[in-house]
């Protein structure tokens, strides 16, 4: 009788030792850093190959520079965007600091990626010998039909951080990482009308890509 308990408690602890330790694993806090592997930055390349495709055309005819002022815009603000995200995901201690001290971060970092990117694609389209205005032409138009998205941005980020669903740092970011996945599907579309817009303007400049 003895031998057949002791072979019973031999079966059944290893199986409860091995369930116990699944759910303290279960159970443990994700890390911020596990989202560099968060589909944003496919999407961030997916659109960016989608900008490659956009033709334009003016009057019925090809418009290559517009066509590639287009691309060139999405290929800096996607990397710039991208390059930010990884660099915020990989900040110091960032699991454990206090909210307001991740919200000021993320609106920081939000702000930081537009104005890398704005000025990325000035030195590329200056070293092309688009004049001041003409540049600020464009970016004004990009940023009028991107105005709904960012204002959306600031009004979710703030729900975000109000919300008692979101426990720690990590389902925060994750919340964040989607909404800002969100905006790069919408990016398409504002450039498309964006570049639009503008009709003929650079039609007959010597755009080089």
């Amino acid at each position: 009788m003895k031998l057949i308990i002791v072979s019973i408690i031999e079966a059944i602890i290893p199986t409860f030792v091995k369930n116990l330790f699944s759910n303290i694993n279960k159970d443990k806090p994700r890390k911020i850093a596990e989202l560099k592997n968060h589909d944003i930055f496919n999407t961030l390349n997916r659109v960016k190959n989608e900008a490659a495709t956009i033709q334009f055309h003016t009057h019925g005819e090809f418009d290559a520079a517009k066509t590639r002022m287009c691309y060139d815009f999405v290929k800096h603000k996607t990397y710039h965007c991208g390059s930010r995200m990884k660099d915020l995901i990989n900040i110091k201690n960032i699991d454990n600091i206090n909210r307001d001290a991740l919200k000021n971060i993320i609106f920081e970092e939000q702000r930081q990626m537009h104005v890398d990117y704005i000025k990325a694609i000035r030195r590329e389209w200056e070293s092309k010998n688009l004049k001041d205005k003409e540049i600020d032409y464009v970016v004004h138009l990009f940023e009028k039909f991107r105005s709904d998205v960012i204002i959306s941005f600031e009004y979710r980020i703030n729900s975000i951080f109000g919300s008692s669903y979101n426990k720690n740092n990590f389902t925060i970011m994750l919340a964040i990482f989607e909404m800002w996945a969100m905006g790069i599907d919408l990016l398409p579309r504002d450039i498309k009308t964006t570049f639009h817009s503008i009709n003929g303007t650079f039609k007959d400049i010597n755009y080089i890509g």
